[in-house]
């Protein structure tokens, strides 16, 4: 009888990238994906630690656990993710941390080590007949052609890992250190996904501008001799606009790494879109010093001019974490000040949270009291109600390109090209189409149209 396994996926893209890869790999073993908790013979967490509101979430969970395994003993229970430092199942000898504090967990993987997961469900469930399957012939996780859960979009990774260790983040102990994809393996991905029917593809990184730069990159013959390799990849993924390619996006980008010859080449080449994600953090110099940003305020203004003059309407978004260690009111307010100045379309803010076996975990203390953070969050909140109000009335009587994602009840909902939500009125399902709309009202999060 086939077992079953339910994933649930918190954090950002990349994780959602990474879970397509963890299907294919699984249902390769034979096993039915559903979409019920309570069906499932395997339950799987890909997590996201950058918050602990995140690892708070998958741990409340194990109490349903507890109370599922009553009615099915053999019940699996893994992570993977950024929570997981080490893969090893609850036989290891010397298992991740997390299968020592957390009774119910029965497996933990990094994800880079997907290809283990196969031995690693044998060895759990010895009584189960899987199809035979060879670790080796898996090669490596970027190898494991994802299943991808939209015919018309899909993220692809072009490198994991980061070398960057600003000071409150996780992901260089969890995902290790920066390295990039080879070239045609991405290209060669991003030809398929055209081929199939996709529309809008979307690169991915931990840190897009430096692909093929690191330090691992650079004991590799990949990338020798390349200046500007992450420019000659989106030169190339923009050439498959002859085969269907209409979107390009990337993301996530350090402004310490964004060239003006990566700026240049967003204005000439054709696919791609109007939109940066760039993370500021702070609005003030100390702060971003002791978060280790390595760019100063005014070098992230420099950059924000620049985008503006190259590429006339770009939207931008950003990442800012208010309640930093040591934060005063005065530094609070520079951000708040900056936000005014910039006009940010869109950002997405948090209260610090300290995340274990970071190094402001170890050397710097989280003394901001959570009520000062939370009033911090909401001034700031307010102020983004009022700029993204005022940036998507901007619209109002223009035309836009959006592609559709979602169809509920009537109403269409997708993306413009300055990646702004878009609903309008249908009485057909239009998703997975670009369809041209006249934009008839800009709100504070989103813009209201009708079809042209």
């Amino acid at each position: 009888m086939s077992r079953s396994y339910y994933i649930q996926t918190l954090g950002c893209q990349m994780n959602y990238s990474d879970s397509e890869r963890i299907d294919t790999v699984l249902q390769h073993l034979g096993l039915t994906k559903t979409d019920e908790m309570n069906n499932a013979d395997l339950i799987l967490f890909n997590t996201c630690s950058i918050r602990q509101k995140g690892e708070d979430r998958v741990l409340g969970q194990m109490r349903k656990i507890t109370q599922m395994r009553r009615v099915r003993p053999n019940l699996l229970v893994a992570i993977t993710g950024c929570m997981v430092r080490k893969t090893a199942t609850k036989l290891f000898s010397e298992p991740d941390s997390l299968l020592r504090k957390v009774d119910e967990l029965d497996m933990t993987f990094r994800i880079e080590d997907l290809p283990q997961v196969p031995s690693m469900l044998s060895e759990l469930w010895p009584d189960y007949s899987f199809p035979e399957i060879i670790e080796a012939n898996l090669k490596n996780y970027f190898n494991i052609n994802p299943l991808y859960t939209s015919r018309f979009q899909a993220f692809v990774p072009i490198g994991t890992g980061c070398d960057n260790f600003c000071t409150y983040c996780i992901v260089p102990y969890s995902r290790k250190r920066e390295k990039s994809r080879e070239m045609d393996k991405i290209f060669e991905e991003c030809r398929r996904l055209v081929d199939n029917g996709c529309v809008e593809i979307t690169l991915l990184g931990q840190n897009v501008n430096s692909y093929g730069l690191s330090n691992l990159d650079n004991k590799t013959d990949e990338f020798k001799g390349m200046r500007q390799p992450f420019i000659k990849l989106l030169e190339h993924v923009d050439s498959l606009k002859k085969y269907g390619l209409q979107r390009l996006r990337f993301t996530s980008n350090h402004p310490k790494d964004l060239s003006d010859e990566l700026i240049d080449a967003m204005a000439r080449l054709d696919t791609l879109m109007p939109y940066l994600h760039l993370p500021i953090q702070s609005g003030n110099d100390e702060i971003l010093k002791r978060m280790n940003r390595n760019y100063t305020v005014d070098s992230y203004r420099e950059l924000i001019k620049k985008l503006r003059k190259t590429i006339p309407g770009i939207s931008i978004s950003t990442d800012i974490i208010v309640g930093f260690c040591g934060e005063t009111e005065e530094q609070f307010m520079d951000t708040y000040r900056l936000f005014e100045e910039i006009k940010w379309d869109m950002a997405y803010h948090a209260q610090y949270s300290t995340r274990k076996g970071t190094f402001a975990d170890q050397n710097l203390e989280d003394d901001i009291p959570k009520e000062v953070k939370k009033d911090r969050w909401h001034r700031l909140n307010e102020l983004l109600k009022s700029t993204s109000h005022e940036k998507n009335r901007e619209f109002e009587g223009r035309e836009v390109e959006v592609l559709v994602e979602k169809f509920t009840k009537g109403r269409c909902e997708g993306r413009s090209e300055h990646s702004k939500i878009v609903v309008f009125n249908s009485n057909e399902d239009l998703t997975g189409q670009l369809v041209n709309l006249q934009v008839k009202k800009g709100r504070e999060w989103l813009l209201e149209g009708c079809l042209t």
